[in-house]
């Protein structure tokens, strides 16, 4: 795929094989094949496009025109190396925005990112229902689209089942300045936009050879570059199709795009650019589950394995290098060790109930998540942080029946309850303990979101769970979608409320959870949170196994 490099930057085998069988030579994966359809591209031109936003609307001269002057918001942009210019400054906000890729490659403590952000809640254009930013981390997009079994799930709480509606939403909500109760008009702006548009932009000019919108929805000239012109089902006379039409067509491209943004895999579908993935080429170990196989259980298959490879081959420099992180290409006896614990559950008939991260309960390899949810205590955390501790425990959730009378009180606001206070998808201010995240609660049985609701049911429901009281709302409470531990250095800082900034935080962060949920001082605590058993001892190891998850994604 093209991506972003054009726009501004800051700085210019068989998996079947037995244990102990280390021989050190495996086969070279096949890269995919490169070269994006043309949705994807128009999708990624669309995504790049800074003319959706409600500023632009606001302070538009023309359509292809420049603004006088660009919304502050994407002025600078805050990062680990400190505070530096954005790279849409003069401009208003955009889908890559907060997902930003290679704009920072070379920026020593930003580098290339994984289509995230560098911060705890991503601002937002302008002040709405006094919010600011973002009640959430921007979840990183690499491989949220990835191909599994059951359901999808976008955003840290569900709140959408696929990248058209979330496209959609975001076009035209709070994200880009629009309130709930201005959806009309940002529908007929974007339609404007794409209606009026005549290709003299940086985004055509990089990704559809400056062709209009208009003649790429159209695609009824045979002279467009076929990698410009649109499938069928894409296609449209933006003069003649209504604004909503053109909208849903807007949503479904950038969803297209979304869709291709995948960690590198071989055509057989298996990973293979990080140190992990070669350790398991080298060693003919599985490197994926076997047909009609749960990951679960390939999970544990893997830790069979594992534990009884007499004779590993361990990765170093002459098996890859790394050339966007300053870190050695490496998958040695400290990572191995790593794996062995992030894969243990407790109890274990080696190790007992030691050294068990039970980890994989969650983020099961080789995808590295269930794409459910679950509540890891990190709301609790929060919440007791800033009003003392226990009183997450303490604080009062209503049930259905009285969420329901009154959404206003307790829900997002939405085009129907615009005013709503959003108190329980917030972040925990200290002195107002009215504020709480509780994630997947804002979202399960809200009928203002209702596209998920069928879904939902099945993975709040799940595992013998009790539905029987209010349809299982209460099992609902702060929990949040698993995010993929896929080169997680390159979406930092992690989890939902962007809490813990380094590999050794979050790993700490379980010690402590584990201990409340087992002495039952964590409200609805996920289950699996019982069964890990770390302790100091285990964070070099686990850390060293996080970081072989590494790889060099940059979108090419």
């Amino acid at each position: 795929m093209k991506f972003a490099k054009a726009v501004v930057c800051l700085v210019a085998g068989t998996a079947m094989s037995l244990a102990g069988c280390g021989s050190g030579t495996a086969p070279d994966p096949k890269p995919e094949v490169e070269g994006a359809p043309s949705d994807q591209n128009v999708g990624e031109r669309i995504f790049i496009d800074t003319r959706f936003a409600e500023y632009f609307a606001e302070n538009i001269t023309g359509t292809n025109d420049p603004l006088a002057a660009g919304d502050p918001v994407v002025a600078q942009v805050s990062t680990p190396a400190g505070v530096l210019p954005g790279p849409f400054a003069g401009e208003s906000i955009n889908c890559r925005s907060c997902h930003f890729v290679t704009e920072f490659t070379g920026v020593t403590g930003a580098r290339n990112r994984t289509y995230a952000d560098f911060i705890e809640h991503s601002p937002m254009p302008r002040m709405i229902n006094g919010i600011q930013s973002t009640p959430r981390n921007a979840m990183q997009m690499v491989g949220s689209m990835q191909p599994h079994a059951g359901p999808q799930f976008l955003h840290f709480d569900g709140e959408f089942n696929s990248a058209e509606d979330l496209v959609k939403a975001t076009i035209t909500g709070r994200n880009f300045g629009w309130e709930p109760g201005q959806y009309a008009q940002a529908v007929a702006h974007i339609a404007r936009i794409i209606r009026e548009d005549d290709g003299n932009n940086v985004p055509s000019n990089t990704y559809t050879h400056g062709l209009s919108y208009g003649k790429i929805f159209l695609s009824a000239d045979p002279s467009i570059p076929s990698d410009s012109r649109l499938p069928g089902q894409y296609r449209m006379d933006v003069t003649t199709a209504s604004d909503e039409a053109i909208v849903d067509n807007v949503a479904k491209l950038v969803g297209a795009y979304a869709a291709g943004l995948l960690f590198k895999q071989d055509g057989l579908g298996r990973y293979y650019a990080s140190p992990f993935d070669a350790f398991l080429r080298l060693n003919h170990l599985p490197q994926q589950p076997q047909g009609g196989e749960r990951p679960q259980q390939y999970a544990q298959r893997l830790l069979t394995l594992v534990e009884n490879l007499s004779s590993p081959t361990f990765v170093d420099a002459k098996n890859g290098s790394f050339q966007y992180h300053d870190q050695a290409f490496l998958f040695g006896p400290q990572e191995l060790e790593g794996l062995k614990i992030f894969l243990r559950g407790a109890p274990n008939a080696k190790y007992g109930s030691q050294h068990a991260g039970n980890c994989a309960a969650c983020h099961v390899p080789p995808n590295f998540t269930d794409f459910v949810f679950h509540n890891t205590g990190a709301s609790q955390e929060e919440y007791d942080a800033a009003n003392g501790a226990g009183t997450f425990l303490q604080l009062e959730i209503p049930g259905l029946a009285e969420r329901t009378t009154n959404p206003d009180a307790y829900l997002p606001a939405s085009a129907n309850h615009p005013n709503a206070t959003e108190r329980f998808r917030h972040p925990a201010v200290a002195g107002q303990p009215q504020y709480a995240d509780l994630g997947l609660w804002n979202v399960y049985l809200n009928g203002d979101m209702p596209n998920p609701q069928a879904d939902l049911k099945q993975v709040v429901c799940a595992n013998s769970q009790n539905c029987a009281a209010d349809q299982g709302l209460a099992t609902a409470i702060a929990r949040f979608k698993t995010p993929t531990l896929r080169d997680l250095e390159d979406s930092a800082p992690y989890f939902h409320n962007g809490s813990k900034g380094k590999f050794d935080d979050v790993v700490n962060f379980y010690i402590n959870v584990s201990q409340l949920m087992r002495q039952g001082k964590l409200r609805n605590g996920d289950v699996e949170l019982g069964a890990m058993s770390l302790s100091a001892d285990d964070l070099d190891a686990l850390v060293a196994f996080l970081k072989s998850l590494t790889e060099d994604y940059d979108d090419a």
